[in-house]
């Protein structure tokens, strides 16, 4: 999945390190304070984008030069790094310009991709499927493969290839974060959140990336500290996108997430616009209501669940799990996008391979869908 794809390599440290259960305890901290954070943003973000401010309405047209900006922010925040090896060879160091320079290939050639795909129908028009067409909506047939191939086949082939051993994990290990950290990882993944939730084609992949230059926790260092708020700021930037994404159809009448869109079919049309700033909709004081109370009973679930999970998770052979997962996803492309879909799905999963082989962050990906939007912004009257 898109949004988690930046924690790969430190939740696979902490891992590592006999700290998995350390990892999800922080990031479940992480995220319901940053459900309650975004609670406390949302009046500060309601008067920047609507009245009196109107910040969407007159900067609207420089949405496509702002979405150009994070992406250039985020190709200039790779740095040199060390690049591992498959087994026999030596690992070697990738210099600065070179990591830049295959971050800002990769979200090129994603989004040449994205375009030619979401541009026309020329790929989907010869389509054929196994048991009849079930939908003709573009998020089946080009979004589903589109993104389960640069995301999620890259991440299950690697996995299947074994070789890979789990040490047993302890769960009782202290997951302290000091107080700076933690509140700047907390408000890091808010601020990041909130800034990419009225924007058109940035996820929370995209907000995770923005939060590691607000946080000092970059995730790719060795320390453990750093690590750790992290993944605190992960979390923060889950529930954070989640909250803001909903709460900004309310205040911009835009639907940027399909948390929203469903929000939209299930009131059967437009949402009441929230106006004036002191009369928030009911549906919206309902929605955050959920939000906090879905936080509040997560959080000692997640806990439990991962504590039971990390006493076994050293006898689980991945590779076998991998190998299930990549069948169940074959069938159900084959199914739901048909033949199309598939081919798809491959031809994207062999350009999602080159991030964890070149040590770049797989959040340039997401120019299959930034590169769209821009092109749209730019070509509209």
């Amino acid at each position: 999945e898109e949004k988690t794809a930046l924690s790969v390599l430190p939740g696979h440290r902490l891992l590592l390190a006999g700290e998995g259960h350390v990892a999800v305890r922080l990031a479940a901290r992480g995220a319901i304070a940053g459900a309650v954070a975004s609670v406390l943003l949302l009046l500060p973000l309601r008067l920047l984008l609507g009245p009196p401010l109107d910040a969407y309405e007159r900067g609207k047209g420089a949405i496509p030069f702002i979405l150009i900006g994070i992406a250039a922010l985020l190709v200039l925040s790779e740095k040199e790094r060390r690049i591992r090896r498959p087994s026999g060879l030596k690992s070697v160091r990738s210099c600065r310009s070179r990591q830049r320079g295959t971050a800002a290939l990769l979200f090129l050639a994603s989004g040449a991709l994205g375009e030619a795909l979401l541009g026309g129908r020329w790929l989907t028009g010869w389509n054929w499927f196994p048991l009849g067409p079930m939908t003709q909506d573009v998020g089946t047939l080009i979004l589903f493969p589109l993104f389960t191939g640069l995301f999620g086949l890259p991440t299950l082939v690697l996995s299947s290839r074994g070789g890979s051993v789990v040490p047993p994990q302890d769960v009782s290990a202290d997951a302290k974060v000091g107080g700076h950290a933690l509140a700047r990882g907390i408000l890091s993944g808010s601020i990041a959140g909130a800034l990419v939730s009225w924007l058109p084609g940035l996820s929370s992949g995209a907000a995770t990336a923005l939060a590691q230059l607000l946080s000092r926790g970059r995730g790719d260092e060795s320390s453990h500290k750093s690590l750790r708020e992290f993944m605190v700021a992960l979390g923060s930037v889950a529930t954070a996108t989640s909250v803001f994404t909903v709460s900004v159809l309310f205040i911009i009448d835009r639907a940027r997430s399909g948390a929203a869109v469903a929000i939209l079919e299930l009131n059967a049309g437009a949402v009441a616009v929230w106006n004036p700033a002191t009369e928030p909709p009911m549906l919206l004081l309902l929605l955050l209501l959920s939000a906090l109370l879905a936080a509040a009973v997560a959080y000692p679930l997640t806990v439990g669940v991962s504590r039971l999970a990390a006493v076994r998770i050293h006898r689980v052979r991945y590779d076998f799990v991998a190998r299930g997962i990549l069948a169940v996803l074959a069938v159900l492309l084959f199914v739901m996008a048909g033949a199309a879909g598939l081919m798809i799905a491959v031809l994207t999963g062999l350009l999602g391979l080159v991030p964890p082989r070149a040590g770049v962050k797989r959040v340039h990906l997401m120019g299959a869908l930034i590169v769209p939007v821009i092109i749209l912004y730019l070509a509209s009257p």
